[in-house]
Parts: structure tokens; sequence; C-alpha cells
């Protein structure tokens, strides 16, 4: 048997056992990559589709964080905000 012939049937029976994806590398049981959605700073906020999914395997590529601003304490005057 050739290298890439046992190369090959060791990445299928991690897959078979629940190991990475080839594609997006993400394990089975993880998370995606985090993300920010950030408003302000459109420029470090993902691009594309943060609901994209693998095309191999069907997982959820992001793990998408929204960045809210909040108004500043002397301003709040309901809630947990300072009067």
């Amino acid at each position: 048997m050739s290298s890439i012939d046992s190369r090959i049937r060791r990445l299928e029976d991690e897959g078979r056992r629940g190991g990475r994806c080839p594609e997006c590398n993400l394990p089975p049981d993880g998370h995606g990559y985090i993300v920010l959605i950030d408003e302000r700073h459109p420029e470090k906020s993902v691009q594309g589709d943060p609901a994209e999914r693998c095309g191999r395997c069907g997982r959820l590529l992001y793990q998408v964080i929204r960045v809210v601003y909040d108004s500043p304490a002397r301003e709040a005057t309901e809630g947990g905000g300072l009067t």
C-alpha cells in the first residue's frame, strides 16, 4: 500500500470517528470561528455571510459576537445606569 493510500485511509477513519472536517477544520462538537459584527467599525466586522455553513459537513462556520454600544453612564437614566 502506498503512503498516499494509507494517509487517505487514516483521514477517512478520523472522519468516521468524528474528527475535524478536512474542508473547514472544525471539530464536530466545537463552535465556529469567532467573528465580530461591530456597527461602529464595519471594517473590523466579519465580511460575508455570518450564517455561512461548511459545504462538506454543514457546520456553522462562525460564532458571531455582536458588539453593542450603550450610552455613556452620565446619559443613562434607567436600568443599570447612573443618575
